[in-house]
């Protein structure tokens, strides 16, 4: 989980494709299990898109907010506020779009309940959620 103390030491680094992957698996063990189920799939001579790897950990956040697990909710809340903050422009690109916008779209297709999620985000994911929904009309938004 990304504690406070955690989250200090991460101020003095930069998120990049490099290490924001082993930084999600580092604070979030329970996905490691899809991680290697999701990698044993890629051919080692290809390259994984970012966005690719970043969608399978929206897909993990997901299913952990349909589970209502309001600990690993506010760590997954906490994660991206960090990759917004810390990511180069790919990973912040990356969260902002792709990973916030999996979610949402998710959420209108299946109706899961969006309040535990919204309710923990931090202040730049929070606009960026809000801005997603000006600018593409996403429902239900908290």
């Amino acid at each position: 989980m990304i504690s406070h103390q955690n989250s200090q030491r991460m101020d003095y680094i930069q998120i990049d494709r490099t290490n924001c992957m082993e930084i999600i698996l580092l604070n979030f063990p329970a996905f490691q299990d899809r991680w290697d189920v999701y990698i044993a799939d890629w051919h080692p001579s290809i390259p994984r898109p970012i966005a690719l790897d970043i969608s399978e950990f929206a897909d993990f956040a997901i299913d952990t907010i349909c589970l209502q697990n309001e600990p690993e909710i506010a760590n997954i809340a906490a994660t991206i506020e960090i990759m917004l903050q810390r990511g180069d422009s790919i990973v912040e690109y990356a969260f902002r779009t792709m990973f916030l916008e999996q979610i949402a779209a998710r959420s209108q297709r299946t109706g899961f309940d969006l309040d535990g999620f919204t309710s923990q985000l931090q202040p730049l994911s929070w606009y960026y959620w809000q801005d997603l929904d000006r600018h593409v009309s996403i429902h239900p938004f908290s």
